[in-house]
């Protein structure tokens, strides 16, 4: 094959690549499905399309709505702008998935209500709002070797105080791991952004989906009393007047 055949058949494919993504229908998606994904109200096409829900390892996706990038194909990938509602939040996200199924993230914003969110993940946490923003993802083999971004909670109750309408706290923790060393561990810088307890510390994620939460906590002047009698019984201080506290579970 010359040279100039080779490149009319590059060209050729390259065109059927960018013409079955534009125009092929929606459906395509639910049909190709595992079986235990259980997706329904496909509309659109494959470049520009939407569900109506989606159902995945118990979790469910509701208004998804994609629009892919079909040259990302030529270039040995997939990348998509994706939105949809979760948990009663939202989510947006410009994403992209390799043939060698490494994921990559380039931006992901999402918020919502805490409570549905940290029931699914086993977590303590009864109410307040959320917002997550990263920057920078990349995903092998199911774990990441890249995180960069930010995830705020806000008016969050402090149970300590045993009154559901008592105090509330807001956290932010940031993950800033360009690489990630080789047992996979990603640590968060964690601290307050307000209320009555000064919170600092970090959050540590380990393969296969672990955490370990350790921080100091300190009452701020003016703090409800409740709040300061119960640190008491947090634990010792230490130089800087901080109670030490730790949680660790799985995801």
């Amino acid at each position: 094959m010359t040279r100039t055949n080779r490149t009319l058949a590059g060209i050729g494919i390259a065109s059927f690549i960018v013409f079955a993504v534009v125009w092929l229908p929606a459906r395509v998606v639910t049909d190709r499905l595992p079986d235990a994904w259980r997706a329904s109200g496909p509309d659109g096409t494959l470049w520009n399309g939407s569900l109506q829900s989606i159902d995945i390892a118990g979790w469910r996706l509701r208004e998804i709505r994609w629009q892919l990038s079909p040259a990302s194909a030529l270039l040995g990938r997939l990348a998509a702008h994706v939105e949809t509602r979760v948990s009663g939040g939202a989510l947006a996200t410009d994403a992209s998935i390799s043939l060698f199924g490494a994921v990559s993230i380039d931006t992901l914003v999402a918020d919502g209500p805490i409570a549905p969110l940290a029931s699914r993940l086993n977590l303590p946490v009864s109410g307040g709002q959320y917002q997550v923003r990263i920057d920078a993802l990349r995903i092998v083999d199911g774990w990441p070797t890249r995180l960069i971004g930010t995830g705020r909670v806000a008016n969050v109750p402090l149970v300590i105080t045993g009154a559901a309408s008592g105090p509330t706290g807001n956290y932010t923790v940031r993950f800033d791991a360009d690489t990630v060393p080789d047992d996979g561990r990603l640590t968060g810088q964690l601290a307050d952004d307000g209320g009555p307890i000064e919170v600092a510390g970090r959050l540590d994620l380990t393969p296969p989906l672990n955490y370990t939460l350790q921080a100091g906590l300190k009452a701020r002047p003016g703090a409800p009393a409740e709040i300061t009698q119960a640190l008491q019984f947090a634990g010792p201080t230490d130089a800087d007047g901080r109670r030490e506290f730790s949680l660790a579970g799985s995801l």
